[in-house]
């Protein structure tokens, strides 16, 4: 039952924000991936407890989440920096 409530609230939220970026007009992919990926955290640690097997499975997600995230921070960072990368 948490899993369904989890999931559905995910979907909910992703469409919401998907949905409202969009209407923006926002193009840079960096801000879609740092809103679900802050979505995905925060529905993800209230969602307890969770079955082991799903508890690792959202660990991998999260990690490979915050990885592109951080990825992209960098990236914008070292852009205001005025640091090119070769």
């Amino acid at each position: 039952m948490v899993l369904k409530r989890l999931l559905a609230t995910q979907l909910i939220l992703y469409a919401a924000v998907i949905a409202f970026l969009a209407y923006l007009g926002v193009n840079d992919f960096a801000i879609y991936i740092s809103l679900v990926t802050l979505i995905y955290l925060v529905t993800v640690i209230t969602a307890h407890p969770l079955p082991p097997g799903t508890r690792r499975v959202a660990n991998a997600i999260t990690v490979v989440l915050v990885a592109v995230f951080l990825y992209f921070a960098v990236m914008r960072i070292l852009q205001i920096l005025g640091v090119t990368l070769i």
